[in-house]
């Protein structure tokens, strides 16, 4: 079907120099949503404001027809938008060194941060308020409005935006994607080419099964690898959608103990596991595993901002489309057309050993009425017992940070299988260390 309008889209967090340029290079390519309205929300105006320049830039080297304007004003972005992709960091990377910082010295050292263990609890508990209060002023404003959100921990925020509000939303990751290239590179096949079958949450599934052109795909895997490592047959560790590298000796090592591949990005899966991050930093050198610090985020900050004002000038090509779902979804809806994906969805029986309601990862269908996921079929009990525990952490911080019960908090953070070496009363000093360290966004425990 033809395209009937011409969409407003809304970013918040428009001035993020890491997520904006690429999902407006996206939109941008996809013809469908020539014309359409580009609203780049963000309080750093001069942020949104350079972005707005690279996307203007990118309009006029396409020559394409785009409105696009920065705003710090919410009802004048959210009135009458009719996609709201969500892309912020609330408290930034000050507040992010204290969930990196405190931790260490309870011997906890993560390597990313940002979606469970400490890191991911603390981030939780002041993201939710805000995302609580984007659902309200969207809903007052745009009650059709599609919500589309990247920002981590993606499970915990998405899950606050369906509980709190009727709006259609869905968390949308890359994660998946990887594994796709790492089977695309070991057996020199096309996307297309592979059926997979995946469940667990997000930055934390397993392949429970895939095809290579119809070819069932764990035997041809075995053969393929012989005695090789995964980095060996690969030959080298890959770089993820964002930038990050990983290698993939523990992908190999879960391999090989569960018989499934996890998610192919160690930096994340590690922080699942209990063992590999405590309780001493030299643990992690086993297994090639990375930590970003601080300064090396600012630093990827830096550049991601030296690439939008290069982007900008026009002195940079800006590349192809990104395999980034947001346009697929956004042309899917527009058009009546149904799209299958990637989502991340309350569990509503996908995956029928896991806890319901808890936010999980799966294929899913995307139309007009919405997000509706795929059935995956239980986990095998092994995996169940990897990924459950999760789940509860999952909805415990939830209700936590939506109804600001302390103790509840507390309780959620001692269930999370990094803190598992740490007494009960050490990881509620832990818990007490972080709240106090970043108590300004956190209204709700006032």
């Amino acid at each position: 079907m033809a395209r009937t309008y011409s969409p407003k889209i809304v970013m918040v967090g428009g001035g993020s120099y890491n997520w904006c340029p690429k999902l407006l290079r996206d939109i941008m390519l996809t013809d469908q949503l020539e014309g359409s309205e580009i609203v780049l929300l963000d309080p750093k105006l001069k942020a949104a404001r350079e972005v707005q320049a690279a996307g203007e830039a990118l309009a006029r080297r396409w020559q394409k027809r785009f409105r696009i304007r920065a705003t710090a004003s919410e009802p004048a972005a959210f009135r009458q938008a009719d996609f709201v992709v969500i892309t912020i960091s609330t408290g930034d990377l000050e507040m992010m060194a204290h969930d990196l910082a405190i931790p260490e010295r309870y011997g906890i050292f993560q390597t990313v941060g940002d979606t469970v263990g400490p890191g991911g609890w603390s981030r939780s508990l002041r993201n939710v308020p805000v995302f609580v209060h984007l659902a309200d002023r969207i809903e007052k404003y745009s009650p059709r409005a599609v919500v589309l959100n990247y920002t981590n921990p993606l499970a915990c925020l998405t899950g606050a935006l369906r509980r709190v509000s009727r709006l259609r939303s869905v968390g949308l990751c890359h994660g998946v994607f990887g594994n796709y290239r790492l089977l695309q590179r070991l057996f020199g096949c096309q996307e297309q080419e592979l059926a997979v079958r995946f469940g667990g949450v997000n930055h934390f599934f397993w392949m429970l099964d895939f095809s290579v052109r119809g070819e069932p795909g764990y035997p041809l895997l075995t053969k393929r690898l012989g005695r090789k490592s995964l980095d060996e047959a690969l030959t080298e560790g890959q770089t993820d959608e964002m930038g990050f590298h990983s290698h993939h000796a523990l992908c190999h090592e879960l391999y090989r103990q569960y018989g499934y591949l996890p998610h192919v990005a160690d930096r994340h899966t590690c922080e699942f596991l209990p063992g590999y991050l405590t309780p001493r930093p030299a643990a992690l050198k086993a297994f090639k595993l990375v930590r970003t610090s601080i300064a090396q985020r600012r630093a990827g900050r830096r550049r991601n901002r030296k690439f939008t004002l290069a982007l900008a000038a026009g002195r940079l090509d800006p590349g192809p489309r990104s395999r980034e779902t947001a346009v697929d979804i956004i042309t899917a809806i527009m058009q009546h057309r149904p799209f299958c994906d990637v989502v991340n969805l309350p569990n509503e029986g996908q995956i029928d050993n896991l806890p319901r309601g808890a936010v999980v990862e799966t294929l899913g269908l995307v139309d007009s009425l919405g997000f509706r996921p795929l059935v995956t079929g239980p986990l095998p009990p092994v995996l169940r017992q990897l990924v459950g525990p999760h789940c509860m952490c999952q909805l415990m911080t939830l209700e936590a940070a939506l109804t600001g019960d302390r103790k509840l908090a507390f309780e959620a953070l001692m269930t999370d299988p990094l803190c598992g070496h740490l007494p009960p009363s050490r990881v509620r000093r832990m818990g007490a260390e972080l709240m106090a360290a970043t108590r300004r966004w956190l209204p709700q425990f006032k």
